[in-house]
């Protein structure tokens, strides 16, 4: 077994697999930031690459999410301005941990049942690492 049967824990809790749609995670690891950089006169390419690397992930639910559903989401991000989360990054293969901040999340209701229940399209959220050395 590669992981531990997760891709994301927020506060010591896993992200509910069943919630998490096929092909629902998907991570960009250790993203350098250039400050600086230009092409010379010659063409080539000279590169001010910054010590802070940033990973970023992206999450999308299973679609049809019931309100109760919606609410276990919702609680993983009760302040989506500093999270901290342990996620899967696919680069060093191996899991990281992050203080990361959740970008506005668009919900859409799907459908109204008979009895004023209300069901939603899937969700999709990112988390934004704020960076590390």
């Amino acid at each position: 077994m590669v992981g531990k049967g997760y891709v994301l824990k927020v506060n010591g809790t896993v992200f509910p697999n069943y919630l998490l749609a096929p092909e629902g995670y998907s991570n960009t690891p250790d993203r350098r930031q250039d400050k600086g950089s230009y092409t010379n006169v010659r063409g080539v390419t000279i590169r001010g690459i910054l010590p802070v690397k940033r990973t970023t992930v992206k999450i999308k639910t299973v679609d049809d999410l019931t309100h109760g559903q919606l609410r276990i989401v919702q609680a993983f991000f009760p302040n989506r301005d500093k999270v901290v989360c342990e996620v899967w990054n696919s680069e060093r293969n191996t899991y990281q941990t992050m203080t990361a901040y959740v970008p506005d999340v668009e919900y859409t209701v799907k459908r109204i049942d008979k009895d004023g229940n209300f069901y939603y399209n899937a969700v999709e959220f990112e988390l934004i690492d704020y960076g590390s050395e």
